[in-house]
């Protein structure tokens, strides 16, 4: 047979003949191809419910655990339901002497480690200053802390659920307050510590009710702030780095710079450490350049865990009260 005489079906089977390696590699990485778009998809569809469970309709069921005078100040502990038959403890702190109008009022959330018992600490500063304050337990902490062993896998999952669902959380708060006489709810502000910073960024954008908030101690960019800060560059080896700044992208709804702009016109207080070993500077720098305005930004000669005097404290708070007075002048 000459070559005149192959026929076209013969030269298509010629063509489309390949070796089975080539096969089989093209099969491997068409496998991966769709395996990542079907993981990009569901990761879109999970962070779509990340701020779900909202319902400004939910009945207030309510569990008062007590009620005492410390310095002829109020203190209340109880418990509130925050989402469908989900019961969080809540305390509060007021003023016994107030406005007629109800005292202005701060939602505290605190950091990644600390619990409810914090705010006992440091509640009696704003009280006397003629402020309530509040603060809720979040999810996984101390009362709210799961019972059992967990691997790091657990943790991190429940970590990524706390952070959606305390700005959940925050906002019943809110809707709490104002069936409170104590609270002035035309004056509420929020403050975050921390972790509760980047988490209190998220909740003064997506709740206007708040007044204004000071953010203590944040910053935005969560995979540089994860990889890039001075313990993991000291206690983590590149690798490891690696997987915590990858990790960091379970927290994307909840990254301060997606939001923090929407926060303006309402006033912001940044307070950062000039020697954060925890958030980079370059972090903060970034958080607070997004921010529109107004803002103000304080510096302190300390570290995010480290050189925390008992004076430099008080200086802080003074430094909050202060703003916050600046805040609420027209009405006093």
């Amino acid at each position: 047979m000459t070559e005149s005489d192959t026929t076209p079906t013969e030269e298509s089977q010629v063509k489309k003949k390949r070796p089975l390696w080539k096969t089989l590699i093209y099969g491997f990485f068409l496998c991966i191809l769709v395996t990542i778009a079907g993981l990009a998809v569901a990761k879109q569809v999970w962070d779509s419910k990340f701020f779900e469970g909202y319902d400004a309709d939910l009945p207030f069921q309510l569990e008062e655990i007590s009620k005492e005078q410390i310095k002829g100040d109020w203190r209340e502990k109880l418990k509130l339901q925050v989402l469908p038959g989900e019961m969080a403890p809540v305390v509060f702190h007021y003023p016994d002497e107030r406005p007629e109008r109800g005292a202005p009022t701060i939602i505290m959330l605190y950091g990644i480690g600390q619990k409810l018992t914090f705010l006992d600490s440091i509640a009696r500063s704003y009280v006397r200053d003629g402020f309530a304050i509040l603060g809720l337990e979040q999810l996984g902490q101390g009362e709210r802390k799961p019972v059992g062993r967990n691997t790091p896998l657990d943790g991190l999952l429940r970590l990524r659920k706390r952070s959606g669902q305390t700005i959940v959380e925050t906002r019943r708060i809110v809707d709490y307050l104002a069936t409170r006489p104590e609270v002035d709810s035309e004056n509420l502000f929020l403050y975050g510590i921390s972790m509760g910073a980047m988490m209190g960024a998220s909740a003064l954008a997506m709740e206007p009710r708040f007044k204004g908030g000071i953010l203590m101690w944040g910053g935005g960019d969560l995979s540089k702030m994860v990889s890039e800060n001075r313990n993991a560059k000291i206690e983590m080896k590149p690798y490891q780095r690696w997987l915590a700044s990858a990790a960091a992208t379970f927290f994307k709804p909840v990254e301060p710079l997606s939001r923090i702009h929407l926060i303006s016109p309402r006033p912001l207080l940044f307070q950062n450490a000039l020697h954060d070993e925890i958030v980079p500077k370059v972090c903060t720098e970034a958080y607070y350049e997004k921010a529109g305005d107004p803002k103000e930004i304080l510096w302190y000669d300390c570290g995010h865990e480290n050189g925390l005097s008992e004076a430099l404290i008080k200086e802080i708070i003074v430094d909050q009260i202060e703003w916050l007075h600046g805040q609420t002048a027209e009405i006093n």
